[in-house]
Order: C-alpha cells, then sequence, then structure tokens
C-alpha cells in the first residue's frame, strides 16, 4: 500500500493539497470515498510520523492555497498530532505505566482465547477481521476505523485496552507512543474520564458502507472504564538552545527532516536506528522495513543533502558512530529534542556513552510554542491555533 519513500511523501501532499477544505471536511468521517473511489484523507500519516513531512511544513503548504477558515478542520487535525505529543511530556509517567502494565498483560494473555481470536482475524465479526488482516498487511487503518476498532476491543471483546494499543504499536507505519497511547486511553474513557467512544452499528454501516447482519452484537450499552490514579503536571525540560552550532548533528528517525525544517547547515550528518534497542514493542516486519526505508529515502532523495556527508546505520549502530566520530575528529554533536518513545532511551544510551562528546540540544520552535497550552484538553488548546499559525508564518518569512 505504502512505497515508503519520500517522492510519494511528496505526491501525496501534493495531490491532497486542493482537497484540505470542504472536501476533508465532508468525507473525512468516511472510511473511503466510495463515490470517487479515492482514499477520503490524506495517507500522509506514515511520513508525518517520522517528519519525513513535518507538521509546520505541511501546515504552511496548505494555508498558501486556502484561507485558514476554509481548512481549519484540517489544520485542527494535524494539530491534534502535536498537541498528543506536548501532553504526553508533561506527563511521561503515563507511557511508562502503559509499557510496564502491557508488558505484564501480554504475559497474561498470551493463552487467552478471546484475545487470540482478535488478533488473528477469527472473531464472529467478520468486518472487524478484515480489519484485523488491513492492518496486519498493510499497516494503515483510516482513523474512524480505529476508533470502531479500539471500541469493540474494549467493550464487545473486554480486552484491555494496553493490549489494544500494542498491537496497533507492532503494525501501525504511523504508530506513535503519543497519539496511539492517548486515543486508546480516551476510547476507554480514562484520557477524558467518564467520557468513552462507544461503535455503533449504524454509525459503521453508514462511514464505512458495510451491510451489518442483525445478529451480530456490539456493545453499545457499555460504561466507561475507570482509572483511579492522577498524573501531575509535569514542566517540559527543554534545554536552552545552544547557540554554539555544531558541524555535525545525529538524526534520530523520529526527527527525519529536521535540518531542512529549519534551515540548519551541517557538515556531517548521522542518522540510520539501533533496531535492536528500538524494542518498547514488538514491531512487525512492515514497521520495520518503512522505518529502514524511509530514512534511507530521506537522504538519498533529497537535493538538499546532496552536498552533505551523511552515514545510515542499522546494524552496530553505536560501533559506526564512535567511528564517525574519529573519523572526522567530531567534538560536538547537535541532537534534536525527542519525544517518549525508544528514541529518548537511544540517546540517553549515547550520551552517557560518549562523555568525552559535547552534545548540544536543538529544538523545534513549533513544538515549543505549542505544548505550551498542551497541558489541559484540546478546546483549550484549539483556541491558541491561530496564534501558532501567525508564529509559523512569521518564521517562515523571517527565515525567507
Amino acid at each position: 500500500m505504502f512505497l515508503s519513500n519520500l517522492k510519494e511523501a511528496q505526491a501525496f501532499l501534493s495531490k491532497y493539497l486542493p482537497n484540505t477544505g470542504t472536501y476533508y471536511s465532508s468525507k473525512r468521517n468516511y472510511s473511503y470515498d466510495f463515490e470517487n473511489k479515492i482514499h477520503s484523507t490524506s495517507l500522509l500519516s506514515p511520513y508525518i510520523r517520522y517528519r519525513l513531512l513535518s507538521e509546520e511544513d505541511i501546515i504552511k503548504k496548505v494555508l498558501a492555497i486556502h484561507p485558514f477558515v476554509k481548512v481549519e478542520k484540517f489544520i485542527q487535525e494535524i494539530f491534534w498530532r502535536t498537541y498528543w505529543k506536548g501532553w504526553l511530556e508533561h506527563r511521561e509517567e503515563v507511557y511508562d505505566d502503559y509499557l510496564s502494565e502491557k508488558k505484564f498483560l501480554l504475559q497474561e494473555y498470551v493463552f487467552n482465547p478471546e484475545y487470540k481470536k482478535v488478533i488473528n482475524a477469527e472473531t464472529e465479526i467478520d468486518f472487524f477481521n478484515n480489519w484485523v488482516t488491513d492492518l496486519t498487511n498493510n499497516g494503515y487503518l483510516h482513523n474512524h476505523v480505529r476508533m470502531w476498532f479500539a471500541s469493540l476491543w474494549i467493550f464487545t471483546f473486554n480486552l484491555p485496552w494496553q493490549l489494544g494499543a500494542n498491537f496497533f504499536m507492532e503494525n501501525l507505519l504511523d504508530g506513535d507512543p503519543a497519539s496511539n497511547t492517548l486515543s486508546w486511553r480516551w476510547v476507554a474513557g480514562i484520557q477524558t474520564k467518564g467520557k468513552h467512544y462507544l461503535a455503533r452499528k449504524d454509525n459503521i454501516a453508514k462511514f464505512s458502507n458495510i451491510k451489518i447482519n442483525n445478529k451480530i452484537f456490539i456493545n453499545e450499552k457499555a460504561t466507561s472504564k475507570v482509572e483511579e490514579k492522577n498524573y501531575e503536571i509535569n514542566k517540559i525540560n527543554l534545554a536552552n538552545q545552544n547557540h554554539l552550532i555544531s558541524e555535525a548533528i545525529l538524526i534520530p528517525s523520529d526527527e527525519l527532516n529536521f535540518i531542512q525544517d529549519n534551515n540548519y547547515k551541517f557538515k556531517y550528518i548521522f542518522s540510520g536506528v539501533p533496531i535492536d534497542e528500538y524494542n518498547d514493542h514488538n514491531f512487525s516486519t512492515n514497521v520495520i522495513r518503512h522505518l529502514k526505508k524511509i530514512i534511507t529515502s530521506n537522504f538519498q532523495d533529497n537535493k538538499f543533502y546532496k552536498n552533505i556527508s551523511y552515514e545510515i546505520h542499522f546494524d552496530d549502530y553505536h560501533k559506526n558512530f564512535n567511528e564517525w566520530i574519529k573519523r572526522y575528529e567530531i567534538k560536538n554533536v547537535c541532537i534534536p529534542y525527542v519525544t517518549k518513545g525508544n528514541w529518548r532511551t537511544i540517546t540517553k544510551k549515547i550520551i552517557n556513552d560518549n562523555p568525552s562528546i559535547n552534545f548540544i540540544y536543538l529544538n523545534r520552535n513549533y513544538d515549543k510554542e505549542a505544548w505550551k497550552y498542551s497541558k489541559k484538553g484540546f478546546f483549550n488548546f484549539k483556541k491558541h491555533i491561530p496564534e501558532l499559525i501567525t508564529k509559523i508564518n512569521n518564521e517562515r518569512n523571517f527565515k525567507n
């Protein structure tokens, strides 16, 4: 379904830009545009997830051809990803608890027959089985389908939300620690306490063009799950950006186009991913293949990097990093700020293993500004979107 390269990502964006207004608002909830036989949404998420295309760049391109009032809904959906990341950065313990809980539950449910039926697409609900097959084969589901999927998982099959979140992360090409974890919590009714999401037969039938047998049972009357723990809001420890910019930078797979987006100049780039340490989930072959291909394509297929020395490593990552440092006698290495997930652990290891190197943290102003308003609910965040867009445009004009 996805070629996993820069050319495809750019083509998807160019093709969908005209549809980000009225079309998106009217068709976004349909799992597919059956009338026109095209996808109702942009399919950009497997590329935005790793910032092969960044949220701010997409927003700029959308607003370059549409007034905000026409594309407000599309812009809001882009900002949802940013908001989720900021919300989780303020409450990192939420993700830590999810990881420890799903590890325990995987052991508890390893032989559970209902769990096995669900993940093997052997339930009594044929369209749910089709969703499982689409997910495991293609690494993608429409967002509305994901909501129905999660609701059935939690309230009809009575399985823990943590196992569902894990199943998504293992298979989704756009699996994001913040968006995925918090969306599953929201469906369960613990993200916004007491407010859960229930899939309904009529809603599924309308927006996915599925005829549902009357004998199929979907629990449309379940109550919210309950979580006793309350998480405190913590300050995000963004480093004071050092104005001493090194000639070398390490690019994590979570921030693939950080250099171009921020118009930085570097002589040496080190990228790739230590696959063995990219392991907070048991990622499918599809996910790992996608990750490797977009990392490689980001540098090989982008003219921006044509005259810059870059290295990409997946095997012996740390050994090659050390050799890279020695080869070019590098003393200072920049690292983009990485959010909660695998790269937080990986970068800590890199820094601890190289005490002689001065690591310089760099932040995205886009994240830094948006996360100020990510402490509360999205309704509060949404009020600040026009202000954030103004800052994006001012920054663009300054750089130009």
